[in-house]
C-alpha cells in the first residue's frame, strides 16, 4: 500500500498533536497531584496563629482578654507579635476599655504589652481615647503612654501628653499639657 505524501505530512501532525496532548495531561496530573507547601517556614517564628484569643484573670477578678488578626511566636525570645490587635479591660470595679491597635507585641515571660499604630481606647461610658502607642507593664498592673493622648466625648475634647491606666482600680491619669474644650 502507497501512502500520499499527504497522507504522511497528516499522519505525522497527528502523532505530533496526540504526543505534546499526553505530554500535557502529564504535566498537568503532576503539578495537581504533586504535594504544596503547606507551612511556610517563617524565620524565628516557631507558632503563627490566625484568630488568636488570649484571657486572663487576675487580682480581684480584673481581666483582660487579647485578640489578633494573627499572633506569631518566638519562643526563645518569649515574644508574640500581633497584627490588627484588640485588648479588653475589665477592672475589678467592672469599668470596661476596649483597645485596639494596628500591631501588638507581648512579652509572654513578663506579660508586657506594647501596642502601636493608630491605638485606640474606648470606655464603657463612651470616652474616646486616641495616641500613637500604648504599654502594659504587667507587675505594675498598669497600661502608659508617654506620647500625646486625645481624649474625646459628647461634652468635651482633651488632648495632653502622657497617659496612664491602672488595670485594679480603674483610674486614668493624663500627665501633663492637659488642655480642655467643652461643648
Amino acid at each position: 500500500m502507497k501512502l500520499s505524501k499527504k497522507s504522511i505530512i497528516i499522519s505525522s501532525i497527528v502523532v505530533v498533536l496526540i504526543a505534546i496532548l499526553i505530554t500535557a495531561i502529564a504535566i498537568i496530573k503532576i503539578k495537581v497531584n504533586k504535594p504544596g507547601n503547606l507551612l511556610k517556614a517563617l524565620p524565628d517564628v516557631d507558632l503563627q496563629i490566625k484568630g488568636f484569643n488570649y484571657m486572663e484573670v487576675g487580682e480581684a477578678n480584673a481581666k483582660w482578654e487579647v485578640k489578633a488578626d494573627t499572633a506569631t511566636y518566638n519562643k526563645k525570645q518569649n515574644l508574640a507579635v500581633f497584627d490588627r490587635v484588640q485588648i479588653k479591660l475589665t477592672t475589678s470595679d467592672g469599668k470596661v476599655f476596649v483597645m485596639s491597635a494596628d500591631k501588638g507585641r507581648m512579652f509572654t515571660d513578663k506579660k508586657n504589652i506594647e501596642i502601636k499604630d493608630n491605638v485606640v481606647i474606648i470606655s464603657d461610658t463612651g470616652d474616646k481615647f486616641s495616641t500613637d502607642h500604648l504599654n502594659y507593664n504587667d507587675a505594675e498592673k498598669k497600661f502608659y503612654t508617654d506620647a500625646p493622648v486625645t481624649m474625646e466625648n459628647k461634652r468635651m475634647k482633651i488632648t495632653g501628653v502622657g497617659l496612664t491606666l491602672f488595670m485594679n482600680t480603674g483610674e486614668l491619669n493624663l500627665s501633663s499639657l492637659v488642655k480642655a474644650k467643652i461643648n
